[in-house]
């Protein structure tokens, strides 16, 4: 009988241990479960859903611009708007806006300052870490004569910088250090069959071309990357044949902005985004892939921080979302609606403070500066 109950107690006990371990195991399993899925779900919850911005400040901006601007526009970091006038009497030549926070004109940069040069043409232009903007003008069209201008903070003309290059410019950024990145296409003006090709490369501050990019097809319409190797052609060596033949008149870069690092953050017009990270030498960094809503468009970026903005439209339903992705990754964090609708501008982004800033023309031809916010 003794014998009996020592078993009986002894399995008893088996059974309470293995109910335990078992319950352990449960939540165990549970919590490896939840700290498993949360995250992604988190972040599924924040890249997969768009979110409502809501203007929190408007500003009309008085009509001494004369109502049209040209994109794209541009902030600095100390929260200074600059445009680009669009002037109906030199169309080509029109001068740069300089507007500060409080929606007040504090400089302007007129080419007229250069007038020597005989400019015929003007194109995109970068803020200047002192306080100035940096533009890149032409002078001629068979044989032209590339100009990077150089404004004081207050408007004033600096200095010009003639750069060692023939080809049609249309982007153009400034590195913080002073080199710059230029692109356009090149083609023979006298061969009205000439399509051109593109013509991408770093020129140094005193205009020197240091390094020319490269961007290879992958074979798929409007998805392009930077070369697999990260490297840039050096000046004097050829593109190649087959790449020129197949290269296409749309542009390698769409805009450009210098980031908090000091490299050229540059995005081409395909779907989905590509940008990539040059360095003051030409060296490609890296390439980024930021996807958007489908079948749309990236049409304007910035970059604040360690973080992208990328606005992207919809032509079927006319509609404009802005994604926010890592500047070092790609990868995408959040989307964005636009308060604003049709017809605006994404002129900045501020990633600390959570601030997408507008531009759009009110009454009268005034503009209207829209700053939003997810509330």
């Amino acid at each position: 009988m003794r014998l009996l109950f020592t078993c009986l107690f002894a399995f008893l006990v088996a059974v309470a241990i293995l109910s335990e371990v078992s319950a352990a195991q449960d939540a165990a399993t549970s919590n490896l479960s939840a700290e498993t899925t949360a995250p992604n779900a988190k972040a599924s919850g924040i890249a997969g859903s768009t979110i409502a911005l809501h203007a929190i400040s408007t500003a009309n901006v008085a009509s001494e611009m004369g109502g049209a601007f040209m994109t794209p526009a541009k902030c600095d970091a100390d929260g200074n708007l600059y445009l680009r006038k669009f002037a109906m009497d030199r169309p080509m030549l029109g001068p740069v806006v300089k507007i500060n926070p409080e929606g007040k004109r504090v400089a302007l940069f007129d080419l007229s300052g250069f007038s020597q040069l005989a400019l015929d043409r003007a194109d995109t232009f970068s803020p200047a870490s002192d306080g100035g903007v940096y533009q890149i003008a032409q002078s001629g069209i068979l044989k032209p004569r590339i100009y990077v201008l150089h404004f004081a903070s207050d408007g004033s003309p600096a200095s010009p910088t003639r750069l060692d290059a023939d080809f049609e410019i249309y982007t153009f950024a400034a590195f913080s250090g002073g080199n710059f990145l230029v692109s356009g296409v090149k083609r023979d003006v006298q061969n009205k069959d000439d399509r051109g090709r593109n013509f991408t490369a770093v020129f140094s501050a005193d205009g020197r071309e240091l390094a020319q990019l490269s961007w290879q097809d992958t074979g798929s319409a409007g998805k392009t990357g930077a070369k697999s190797d990260g490297s840039a052609r050096q000046p004097g060596t050829s593109a190649g044949t087959e790449s020129a033949e197949k290269s296409s008149p749309t542009l390698d870069l769409s805009d450009a902005e210098v980031g908090a690092d000091g490299n050229l953050y540059v995005m081409r017009s395909s779907s989905p985004a590509m940008v990539t990270v040059i360095g003051p030498s030409g060296k490609i960094l890296r390439a980024l892939k930021v996807g958007g809503p489908r079948g749309a468009m990236p049409t304007a970026f910035h970059v604040s921080g360690n973080r992208m903005a990328i606005t992207f439209w919809n032509e079927e339903s006319e509609s404009q979302t802005m994604v926010i992705a890592d500047a070092q990754t790609g990868r995408k964090i959040s989307s964005y609606s636009d308060p604003v609708g049709a017809g605006t501008t994404f002129a900045c982004y501020e990633a600390n403070e959570g601030v997408f800033t507008f531009l759009k023309l009110g009454e009268g031809n005034a503009l209207l500066v829209v700053r939003a916010e997810a509330q």
